[in-house]
């Protein structure tokens, strides 16, 4: 993927503005990047590269907007350094993320191998498309008064209208539009039953020519296949989930959360290694290795990722408090990082995963991490049961906080 690249040119913000685009920048570059892979597409990738360089534009802007405050002494210097790491952290995910996008343009495969080594059953939050059909009341509505986080509990990454990609939450949904979403499979279902969609889940954004690349009837192949599907799912999950967790410890100074991000990216080098050591064997039990190049620029591209959210862990433990700006930047987004304890007389007590993920319950809040005791714990089965004394960590937009925090902890809040 080759483009001319354009002259900036200099717009001043705020320190504040600058933070919170990045964070919904990168946010929605997670989503594109994987997007792009699931589907084979393009576009999406070009997207993806898009905001990569929006990124790097608002990290001039960052370092720039930091050279003219100018702190004096070591004290001014110290507040200001949270956010310069984190302004770099960002910036190379950004890089990261581009980069596992364009793999569509290097391997055109890449959305076979995506879908047997992610299969849906494994993935917390997976990619799929919907179809709005005739009679579905999303019809005529703009995309931004759906409001498909906060009430139907997903994330819509864009529209595919035709030969069109539409990206603009101000679009209109009209009928056959097919909308990419990410999110749990219950609110998925859900959302298909809305749009009128009884298909069963597909990934086909058009129809191709379906090879057969590798040969799972071949014991050995099979085996090994399964053994780099648990890993890549992990692999993938978790570099996402240090993302949220490493931002969550950054805007909370939350020492407890950073020391977990660092206990994960240690995990991620063993992860990367075996399933390196994997994807090698397999090539010499394949008939062309190449197709195998795609899936290794990804988990390399990971890495890259778990090392940068490291980093903003690290700033943490060496006692850098976060400026007041960070604060500030965090209360204005779209979407919020809260931590709450699960009370008594909780709606959410001694109910299963699978149980809340009714909306009533969920507010459109997905839970990054849950500690118990002195254990972290980041993926949850469909039967695992919430308990009293519970510490949740939740990502979810601004507009249902409250009520997502009531869900939890109803003695807390009830006088609010």
């Amino acid at each position: 993927m080759t483009k001319q690249r354009k002259k900036f040119k200099y717009k001043p913000l705020s320190l504040k503005d600058i933070i919170r685009e990045m964070k919904q920048n990168i946010d929605l570059m997670i989503d594109l990047a994987y997007s792009a892979l699931k589907f084979g597409s393009k576009e999406l990738a070009d997207e993806a590269y898009n905001m990569e360089q929006r990124i790097h534009e608002l990290t001039f802007l960052l370092n720039f907007q930091i050279i003219q405050a100018h702190p004096r002494g070591l004290d001014g210097a110290k507040k200001l350094e949270p956010i310069v790491v984190m302004g770099y952290a960002i910036d190379k995910i950004s890089d990261a993320l581009s980069d596992i996008a364009r793999v569509v343009y290097v391997n055109n495969d890449i959305p076979y191998f995506i879908q047997m080594f992610s299969d849906i059953s494994y993935v917390p939050e997976p990619i799929v498309k919907i179809v709005i059909n005739k009679d579905c009341s999303f019809i005529g509505q703009f995309r931004k008064d759906v409001h498909f986080r906060s009430i139907h509990g997903v994330d819509l990454i864009a529209i595919k209208r035709g030969n069109e990609w539409l990206f603009d939450r101000d679009e209109t949904v009209i009928l056959d539009d097919i909308l990419i979403v990410k999110g749990e499979i219950q609110p998925i279902i859900e959302l298909k039953k809305l749009s009128k969609d009884l298909e069963p889940f597909s990934f086909d954004i058009e129809e191709k020519q379906k090879d057969q690349l590798i040969d799972l009837e071949n014991l050995e192949i099979c085996e090994k296949v399964e053994e780099i599907q648990r890993n890549y799912v992990l692999i993938t999950d978790i570099s996402e989930t240090m993302i949220e967790l490493a931002l969550a410890a950054l805007f909370f100074n939350n020492e407890e959360v950073a020391e977990d991000v660092l206990e994960m990216e240690e995990f991620m080098d063993g992860l990367n290694l075996a399933l390196e050591k994997d994807l090698l064997d397999l090539s010499h039990l394949v008939e062309y290795p190449r197709h195998l190049t795609g899936i290794m620029r990804i988990v390399f591209s990971c890495e890259l990722i778990s090392d940068a959210a490291a980093h903003i862990a690290e700033i943490i433990l060496k006692g850098f408090e976060p400026h007041a700006v960070l604060q500030q930047a965090i209360r204005e987004t779209s979407e919020i990082v809260v931590r709450e304890t699960l009370s008594e007389d909780s709606y959410f007590k001694d109910k299963t995963y699978n149980e809340l993920q009714d909306k009533r319950y969920k507010r459109g809040f997905h839970i990054i991490a849950l500690k118990r005791e002195n254990k972290w714990i980041y993926r949850f089965k469909p039967d695992f049961v919430f308990e009293k004394g519970d510490l949740l960590i939740g990502l979810g937009p601004i507009e249902t906080v409250m009520q997502w925090r009531k869900c939890v902890n109803p003695e807390k809040y009830k006088e609010e």
